[in-house]
């Protein structure tokens, strides 16, 4: 049986990039092979689960110092963020803008915050995103939205500031295959109707809130979810037609 260390570094970049990566920067110890190896590999993965301002203060200055340490010449792909305290969380979303300018190639970015942070600026210039995850943020004062390679769309108790905001994004990602929305609209709350939004040719799966994305926007897709007061509107919408 081949011995991992043999792998190429490619490989085993790619093996560590499925790890958190305090894992990641753990197995610099393993060998001299090892000592620099988590300085190329193309995925950014923290978690911070509350605690004291001294222990936020700690997790962001590691944050700080991968991203500083790690090799500018290996961009990354992946970036995926969770943090859920409420302290030092204007250095955090500096830090989100820093990695992503660090990044030209970013392909998955997930985010997980507290709610009342807004949704830096500098995502909605990341053309090269195949996957978008956005949960417990507020989304506002966005630019035009073009995500041509976007695939996956998640909006999980995300706090939109307008309705129109959920159109712009459904607008831009022509693309879509994957559409998850939760989501609560601040301001100027308004029934939609399905001519409002564009179609969206390419999706398979959605889970949604059928007021807030219409139903004949999803009504193709292969799986369908919702939740069950959703469900009875849904099938008050269907009895006319299975009567007719």
């Amino acid at each position: 049986m081949a011995d991992i260390s043999d792998f190429p570094d490619s490989i085993l970049c790619y093996i560590l990039s499925f790890l958190p990566t305090k894992q990641v920067v753990a197995t610099s110890v393993l060998s001299k092979r090892w000592n620099l190896l988590w300085l190329s590999v193309p995925s950014l993965d923290f978690d911070h689960d509350g605690g004291d301002k001294e222990a936020c203060s700690r997790f962001i200055l590691s944050a700080y110092s991968f991203l500083l340490w790690r090799d500018k010449d290996q961009p990354f792909h992946r970036l995926r963020l969770r943090f859920t305290s409420l302290y030092n969380c204007n250095e955090i979303e500096t830090w989100i803008k820093l990695a992503m300018r660090r990044s030209g190639s970013l392909e998955h970015l997930d985010l997980n915050l507290p709610w009342f942070l807004v949704v830096p600026s500098v995502v909605f210039n990341c053309k090269t995103l195949v996957v978008l995850k956005l949960a417990n943020l507020k989304v506002k004062n966005i630019p035009f939205i073009d995500f041509p390679l976007l695939k996956i769309l998640h909006f999980t108790l995300c706090f939109l500031e307008y309705q129109d905001i959920l159109q712009q994004f459904l607008s831009g990602t022509p693309n879509l295959e994957e559409l998850v929305v939760h989501i609560f609209i601040v301001k100027d709350w308004i029934a939609n109707t399905a001519q409002k939004f564009y179609r969206l040719p390419k999706l398979v799966r959605a889970n949604v809130d059928l007021h807030l994305v219409p139903f004949e926007i999803v009504k193709n897709v292969q799986v369908l979810m919702t939740d069950t007061v959703l469900l009875v509107k849904l099938v008050s919408y269907l009895l006319p037609i299975f009567k007719d």
